[in-house]
């Protein structure tokens, strides 16, 4: 397909930074715009309320303020650092893919049978452990600053991409992105140069976030920051990224959720930058393969990218990404890499596994394998590793019980 085929197809009339609907509504969204009573009904009350202490004195989102007002209305304001397309190439770099001769790229597990509660309430302290315990494992370094400034430096701006749909049952908890944002203040990074997100303000509060644009830890989707007003290409998909991603970060930390998608097979890192552009409801054919792939060869996902840690505390095994009360198992865990190919294939196994013991036909005989896996580690994309194989798997477990 030509340039103007392929970027006028996908992005139509409308401008590049007005965001597309979502795939589908979310069947399991509440009525009610009682936030407070939600949280207590689904056990994130209080994730949620610890979440608000990281961004202690800073303004709820009421308009753009800080940096990222200065920013979105042409201002000058905040800190004194070189524009953030002009670092990302001289920044932490994307991870080495593995070769023959090079070590296997590693995925730690983490498991903890005191995570969640049988109340579907999450344990912090527990969540920090795990999460310490993965950077560990991944990193070599036994101290929680040390493994955390071996990714990221004081002078990096981070973005921390969520994934919200499905929220709040089936979403990313807060209470891991708060042991994330431990670890980089634990290495110097300031609060205001860290950055939550995700495509939409309204499903960053349904999943438990408080929005902040002001001081310290920053909150907000990308219908706050905008998209580029260009569209960037890669084979068969042209759509504009975030502006948080292509101009206000230097580094990413990918936090998805491990589950089960009826089109795409899985949804775990790869597919997590569906909420990185502005149409993701146009990326759906033949299973999102190879579109999946092909975002995640944008240049500024590809280098800026330096970690993944997935949420798998809850897993969907079946008939996500919606919420699916009765395909749901209670894994307490998180992984954590620097290659997401590697751990995409790691959550695919694990999520396979889950359906064994479920007595579920595989995805490959319901026909929807997520086989945009392994077009991201083939030799023109070239993304990571998908041959189990070839992948170091360290499994930790703490606590009593805790999942092999």
């Amino acid at each position: 397909m030509n340039s103007v085929g392929k970027v006028g197809q996908l992005v139509g009339n409308g401008p590049c930074d007005r965001p597309q609907p979502a795939h589908r509504p979310q069947a399991d969204a509440p009525a009610s715009d009682d936030r407070t009573s939600r949280s207590r009904r689904t056990g994130r009350g209080r994730g949620r309320r610890r979440f608000l202490g990281l961004v202690a004195g800073g303004v709820v989102a009421a308009g753009a303020g800080g940096w990222l007002g200065a920013r979105l209305l042409g201002g000058t304001g905040g800190p004194s650092r070189p524009a953030a397309k002009a670092l990302h190439t001289t920044g932490g770099q994307a991870p080495a893919v593995a070769t023959g001769s090079s070590p296997p790229p590693v995925v730690a597990k983490v498991t903890h049978a005191g995570a969640v509660g049988d109340d579907s309430q999450v344990a912090p302290g527990v969540v920090r452990d795990m999460v310490d315990a993965a950077m560990s494992g991944l990193t070599g370094k036994k101290e929680r600053a040390a493994a955390w400034a071996s990714l990221f430096s004081p002078n990096d701006v981070v973005a921390i991409k969520v994934n919200c749909l499905a929220a709040p049952r089936a979403s990313t908890h807060p209470e891991i992105v708060d042991a994330i944002v431990a670890g980089l203040r634990a290495a110097g990074v300031p609060g205001e140069s860290i950055i939550i997100y995700d495509r939409l303000n309204r499903e960053l509060e349904r999943a438990g976030f408080a929005l902040n644009t002001g001081r310290g830890v920053r909150c907000f989707g990308s219908d706050i920051s905008g998209y580029d007003a260009e569209p960037t290409e890669a084979g068969s998909v042209g759509s504009c990224l975030s502006r948080i991603v292509s101009e206000m970060c230097t580094a990413i930390i990918n936090v998805p959720v491990v589950k089960d998608h009826d089109l795409a097979g899985v949804t775990i890192a790869l597919k997590n930058h569906f909420g990185s552009i502005h149409n993701p409801n146009k990326q759906h054919e033949n299973r999102c393969c190879p579109q999946v792939a092909d975002v995640n060869l944008f240049p500024a996902l590809r280098a800026k990218q330096r970690l993944v840690i997935a949420d798998a505390l809850t897993i969907t095994y079946d008939g996500g990404p919606a919420y699916k009360p009765n395909a749901c198992a209670a894994y307490n865990g998180v992984l954590a890499a620097r290659d997401a190919v590697a751990l995409d294939a790691v959550g695919l196994d694990i999520i396979e596994s889950l359906r064994r013991r479920a007595g579920l036909p595989t995805l490959a005989q319901e026909g929807r394998h997520p086989d945009y896996i392994a077009v991201a580690a083939d030799g023109e994309h070239n993304l990571g590793a998908a041959d189990l194989s070839r992948i170091r798997r360290i499994d930790i477990g703490l606590g009593e019980g805790a999942q092999a």
